[in-house]
């Protein structure tokens, strides 16, 4: 799933100015519920030895090589 800009052009990267400070919402991320389903918030290790839902294989980034 590409990323698009506001005028539809493919986003491959961003530019980050040198001493940015960058938050990553892991937490939010790995609890959304529209991602990992109606069970995002229960404790199942095993969700990650098994495919992953295609809502975040998908994803560029930590959960996938996108």
């Amino acid at each position: 799933m590409p990323i698009k800009g506001v005028d539809g052009t493919e986003i491959h990267e961003i530019l980050v100015p040198k001493n940015t400070t960058i938050y990553v919402a892991m937490r939010a991320a790995n609890l959304d519920l529209s991602l990992w389903g109606s069970d995002a918030r229960v404790w199942r290790p095993e969700r990650w030895f098994s495919p992953l839902p295609q809502s975040v294989s998908e994803l560029p980034g930590a959960y996938s090589h996108a």
